[in-house]
């Protein structure tokens, strides 16, 4: 791309630069197109190790019990899934899909500077 004079270069660098740190500073969004999680779903690691450690969160309201922080999907993790779409009153099959994943965000603060669970926005499958 050929700029006519130096004042148009130094406009198309500060409006990068701006365009890039207002994505930067933004809120975290959801991300529809993260792995599922469940079985027979792909069961992204990560994904699996943030839905396990915002359970822990809330483990205590679900009657279920606190499960392991591995990332590895089992039964343990399952049954977690389970309790927690039970506790909010979701269709309870067992996969985090973009429903149960809205829910589970929703309780966490996730876009907290100090949070375990910062960037699983990422991972958990939402609206």
């Amino acid at each position: 791309m050929k700029f006519k004079t130096p004042m148009t270069r130094l406009g198309f660098v500060a409006a990068s630069a701006a365009l890039a740190l207002g994505a930067w500073a933004a809120p975290a969004q959801a991300h529809p197109w993260a792995a599922w999680i469940g079985y027979g779903q792909p069961n992204d690691r990560i994904g699996v190790a943030c839905f396990q450690d915002i359970f822990n969160d809330v483990w205590w309201q679900t009657n279920y019990h606190p499960i392991a922080e591995d990332g590895v999907f089992g039964p343990d993790t399952d049954g977690a899934i389970r309790a927690f779409q039970k506790w909010k009153h979701l269709p309870v099959d067992g996969i985090v899909g973009p429903n149960t994943g809205d829910a589970l965000l929703s309780i966490t603060d996730y876009w907290s500077e100090d949070s375990s669970t910062r960037g699983c926005d990422y991972y958990i499958p939402s609206n």
